[in-house]
This record gives structure tokens, sequence and C-alpha cells, in this order.
């Protein structure tokens, strides 16, 4: 984990967040599975499970708080053993292609989600983006845009969410990220 932890963001580095406020947490994905029930689709459940590194054999998360938002972003760099990054992201890809509208239950109760596949960077080894549109109790709309990315070995997601516009995780962040990664395998 602590390699993972030095390809991360430092302070002062990341110009659209505030100063002192991108935190890095170290987990196990393992042990930090959340304890909420899967999703009604289990297409879409392969889908979440792979953008909350499930199954990885070491993960790092990332914060954002963003100057110009309320809501932070994140991203999370897991790395897995062997061939592994690449079959979960086959697995993704299978999910992305069957996951269209979920219903689950989350820490603020239930809720659906309507998921669209979006264009994808060209970056790392291969990418994908799609995006999660969630009404919410109060008439609102949830956006949430994630970027799930595979350099080699390694898996990072990133994610942004919006309140009743689209939300959009940074590219130029994402671009530095995944250099940071290609640099470091080719290590």
């Amino acid at each position: 984990m602590s390699e993972l932890r030095t390809l991360t963001f430092r302070e002062g580095e990341v110009p659209q967040a505030y100063e002192g406020a991108i935190p890095v947490l170290d987990r196990e994905p393992e042990t930090d599975r959340s304890t909420l029930p899967p999703v009604s689709d289990p297409a879409c459940e392969q889908v979440l499970d792979i953008a909350d590194a499930d199954g990885a054999s070491s993960a790092v998360h990332q914060t954002f708080n963003w100057k110009d938002n309320i809501f932070p972003g994140g991203s999370t760099l897991a790395s897995y053993k062997g061939t592994e990054a690449q079959a979960a992201f086959n697995r993704l890809g299978e999910g992305l292609k069957a996951c269209r509208t979920f219903t689950g239950t989350g820490y603020t109760g239930k809720y659906r989600s309507e998921l669209a596949v979006e264009s994808s960077p060209r970056v790392g080894d291969e990418a994908v983006r799609y995006s999660l549109t969630s009404p919410t109790n109060d008439g609102s709309v949830r956006h949430d845009d994630h970027v799930v990315v595979r350099v080699g070995s390694v898996i990072a997601v990133f994610s942004a969410m919006e309140i009743d516009k689209r939300a959009a995780f940074p590219p130029d962040l994402i671009a530095k990220q995944v250099e940071r990664l290609q640099n470091a395998q080719r290590q």
C-alpha cells in the first residue's frame, strides 16, 4: 500500500482543491467491504464492486475537496496480482454492457439509479467512463461521473458528483495520475 500511497497527489499539486484537503486513506479491500446489501441487478453490482476495488490486493483512496464545489471527488488506486487487473476490467466491461437501471439501499436510504456508458478518455491501457443518475427524495437529481482506467496491474477509479447538473472529474488530474502509474510500472 505504501507504494500506491507514494503515487497519489501531494499538497499543492491539485490547484482545483483546497490546500490541506486531499487526504489519502489506506484501504484493505477484503476487510473494508460495505455492509450494505447488494443492488438489485447483479451486473450493476459487478460494476460497483470493481469501482470499489473489490478483489484488489491493496488500495488507497484519495478525497478531493474542490474549491468550487461542496461535493468532494475521489480517486481509488487498486493494485492487483498477476493478470487479475485485466480480469477485473473485463468483468467491468461485461457489467457495463448489461447494467442500465438498479435499486439499492445506501447510507441515506433506498435509491434508484440509471447507468449510462459515456465516451471514454484515451488514457492508460484501457479506460471506460460511465455516469449514474439518481433522483433524490427532495426532487433533485444526483449525477455521478466515474472514469475507470487500467494501467498494467493497477486500476484507477476517478469519481465526481453534482446535484442537478452533469459531473466530471478533471481530465488533467486523470492524465497526471495515469502518467504516474505508467512511470512507476516501467521502473
